[in-house]
């Protein structure tokens, strides 16, 4: 139960764009029921889904002066490059979050020193310390929430660290790697097998606390479109004993890519009752996905427009690289066969040895052994898997509460801290 005795609470939450910002969206939704005061700097992509989500985000563009002329040539020259108008809020945000960062990135490192990291590191070489301290001056926040990405996240939780106020991070499924060091005071995980990995890492045991992810509790609300599934496999001609395969693929054709299409043309030479759903990253040309089709043959079509949770329910397995689509997946109870180039997979903090829901290969023929492998399934079968799944990942719909009292219970600590 959400602690009800708590008194309002100025809550200061720093994010990135796409499962960053969902993942915290329920949480800041739930303390604004509670009456906290909520803010919120929504970075690069961040912004369209917290406006959607009733919030007003605050960016760079708010804390850059006219007379930071540095700055802003920096920006400018640098988002004449990386702007991108379908995904960042606006042109004026991109040069003043890229201009500020760089130019905090010159008074770290110099002159000469910015421009190596830069070209070593690009983005990932920010750490926008001044920038933030001036977002902290603005909001005075009692708590800062956010989550494990590097650059402004990290900078949010050094300054809380800097000024005395608590901060609370929240592990997204990717955030197990050394370059995306969480050094929160609260650090929110989604799954106990995560504990170990971070604890060899050098953080306190005390200070992490098994939540969920929030951004997959839509996984619960999935049966009406299982209901829709049996239609949508009809009108891509799937007859109900094939099995079908959901193909989800990279943003940028590589190795992996390669690695996957060409398993996949030798399992469908032995098994006829294959059928492939090849769906492009939204952030790829679908020409890729078309060429593909045309690799596969008429087993194969393209699922592009269809909404991931209908493809998802619809499908029998799931065929992929390094990718949150494979945790939903698995959520849902599907079977799911990873590509990556080594098998350090469980760092990444998906714990692959579970429930027998996931196949992991590196080379073709380890593909091709892990796709013929797979079976047209029982949805009791499905059931059994997903719920086993769901339990270990605090899948309930309660993650968001759970994060939410973490967010409070550090607040209470820094209170007793200061009473005493």
């Amino acid at each position: 139960m959400t602690s009800s005795h708590t008194k309002q609470q100025r809550i200061l939450a720093v994010c990135y764009g796409g499962g960053h910002v969902l993942m915290l969206i329920p949480v800041l939704k739930h303390l604004k029921e509670l009456g906290h005061e909520i803010h919120v700097l929504g970075l690069t992509t961040a912004a369209n889904p917290l406006r959607k989500a009733g919030f007003s985000p605050m960016g760079f563009q708010d804390i850059i002066q006219l007379e930071e002329t540095r700055a802003i040539e920096h920006g400018k020259r640098l988002a004449a490059e990386m702007h991108q108008d379908n995904k960042v809020n606006s042109p004026e945000e991109s040069i003043a979050y890229l201009g500020l960062s760089y130019a905090d990135l010159e008074d770290q490192l110099g002159v000469a020193g910015a421009e190596q990291a830069f070209r070593q590191k690009g983005r990932q070489a920010f750490l926008p310390l001044n920038p933030i301290r001036r977002i902290f001056d603005i909001i005075n926040p009692d708590v800062v929430l956010t989550t494990n990405s590097p650059r402004a996240e990290l900078a949010s939780i050094r300054i809380a660290a800097e000024r005395g106020i608590p901060s609370v991070g929240v592990l997204d499924l990717f955030g197990l790697q050394p370059h995306n060091d969480i050094p929160a005071d609260f650090v929110c995980v989604p799954f106990k097998q995560a504990v170990s990995i971070l604890v060899d890492r050098g953080l306190n045991p005390e200070n992490l606390i098994v939540t969920g992810n929030p951004n997959f509790d839509w996984v619960n609300e999935i049966p009406l479109t299982e209901s829709r599934a049996s239609a949508w496999r009809i009108h891509n001609h799937v007859e109900p004993t094939d099995l079908l395969a959901l193909y989800a693929m990279k943003p940028n054709w590589d190795q992996h890519e390669e690695m996957i299409v060409s398993s996949l043309e030798h399992v469908l030479q032995e098994n006829h009752s294959l059928k492939v759903a090849v769906r492009p990253h939204p952030n790829s040309d679908s020409q890729i996905a078309e060429r593909v089709i045309n690799r596969l043959g008429n087993v194969a079509f393209l699922d592009k427009n269809t909404p991931l949770s209908m493809s998802l329910a619809s499908c029998d397995a799931l065929i992929t690289h390094k990718s949150t689509v494979s945790v939903e997946a698995a959520l849902l109870g599907k079977q799911v066969a990873l590509f990556h180039s080594n098998h350090d997979y469980p760092t990444h903090g998906i714990p692959l040895h579970l429930f027998n829901w996931g196949t992991f290969s590196i080379s073709i023929a380890e593909g091709i052994k892990a796709l013929s492998n797979l079976k047209k399934e029982t949805s009791e079968a499905q059931k059994r898997r997903a719920d086993e799944v769901r339990k270990a990942w605090n899948c309930d719909s309660q993650s968001h509460i759970r994060i939410t009292n973490v967010v409070l219970q550090a607040c209470e600590k820094m209170n007793l801290k200061e009473a005493a």
